[in-house]
């Protein structure tokens, strides 16, 4: 009977490994090493990260076979708030310190050379995540298992452009120039960074970790070779400066203003000197006594209609001018073009032009003047 009972739960364990072997699950016996709880204390201790609405410490995290970590963090922003990480990812406190740092050493820096503005957000492709290397159950535990790696794949600066790490690493100067930048900045900081040209899994992102290796080598692929800085360093536009408004002091009550000086009386009127009578005009001098009798040019218009002797003006009428029963007045004026066309002038087919108006003389004769009046 032992027999039997050993005979099915071998069976039964042989099962489950063929069962895993062929689900693609892989069976993680392995402990956390010592040194992340370690390197996690110490972080805190020296105050690697502090605790606030960005930074949320959470409770101990204990995945599967060794996955999780001591101190785990939400981060919902990098750099005191000032740097967005999109979405809000488990950190440990390692990594979350030299995150910082690589923002504030190389990525600003980079950013302000080649974009001219700041970074303000981040978006991440992976975080803290219980899974092996480029997602293969049967690899390697990766770092990102103990939230001790993270994956950047775009940028975003504040006139709210971003620049991806697919699209800008072979894209445009200015993003080129500040991705291999910030990629070689990051080789300086971190034990690990695979960028796209590492490996066919860093095509769209850059991978960075803490990972401790016995042979204390790090490893940065592609080796970096960054782009020489623009020579005049790309400048963002200032915002307008704003100027605080001028406080005038408040206007003094009357009561309390000194009296001011008496007003000199105003100088008496002038003596109107005595009228003289005044003399009639002359009579006007007819216009053909000076200069003849105009030429006749043909284009004289005939009155219309009998007109009385007592409407008839002094000498003869200028050329063109018309009598009749409501006075004289000259010929009617048009601006309307001659012989130009609407393709000419432009204007509208029909278009009724403006007759403009001309003054009108006065047909009743003017009062004499009266000694002493005005």
């Amino acid at each position: 009977m032992p027999a039997m009972a050993r005979g099915v739960s071998l069976f039964l364990v042989a099962s489950l490994v063929l069962m895993g072997l062929l689900t693609g699950c892989r069976f993680d016996f392995e402990t956390r090493e010592a040194w992340r709880a370690q390197a996690e204390e110490q972080c805190l201790a020296e105050k690697g990260v502090v605790a606030s609405a960005f930074m949320e410490p959470l409770s101990a995290l204990n995945g599967s076979g060794s996955c999780g970590m001591e101190h785990p963090f939400q981060v919902h922003a990098f750099a005191e708030g000032n740097v967005v990480l999109e979405p809000t990812g488990k950190l440990s406190c390692p990594v979350i310190r030299e995150t910082d740092r690589w923002i504030a050493e190389v990525i600003q820096p980079a950013a302000m050379a080649w974009m001219g503005q700041p970074v303000t957000a981040m978006r991440h492709m992976s975080a803290y995540s219980c899974r092996g290397m480029n997602g293969d159950p049967n690899a390697k535990i990766s770092e990102h298992a103990f939230g001790n790696a993270l994956d950047i794949g775009a940028f975003r600066f504040a006139d709210g452009r971003w620049v991806t790490v697919k699209d800008g690493w072979r894209g445009p100067a200015d993003a080129r120039g500040f991705l291999l930048q910030v990629q070689a900045g990051a080789c300086e900081l971190f034990t690990t960074v695979l960028a796209p040209g590492s490996n066919m899994f860093h095509y769209d992102h850059i991978h960075v970790d803490l990972m401790r290796r016995t042979s204390g080598r790090a490893i940065c692929k592609p080796a970096p070779r960054p782009l020489p800085a623009p020579l005049v360093a790309v400048k963002a536009p200032e915002p307008a400066q704003s100027y605080p408004p001028v406080a005038y002091p408040p206007p003094e009550p009357a009561s309390l203003r000194p009296p001011s000086a008496p007003t000199a009386p105003y100088p008496a009127a002038p003596v109107a000197a005595p009228e003289v009578a005044r003399q009639p005009a002359p009579d006007p001098v007819p216009p053909g006594a000076l200069y003849g009798a105009p030429a006749r040019t043909g284009r004289d218009v005939p009155a219309r209609g009998p007109v009385p002797p007592g409407n008839l003006p002094p000498g003869n009428l200028p050329p063109g001018w018309i009598v009749g029963p409501e006075g004289q007045r000259p010929p009617p004026m048009s601006y309307a073009p001659g012989d130009h066309g609407p393709a000419t002038t432009g204007s509208v087919t029909g278009r009724k032009y403006y007759t403009a108006p001309v003054p009108q003389a006065s047909t009743m004769p003017l009062p004499k003047a009266k000694p002493g009046e005005d």
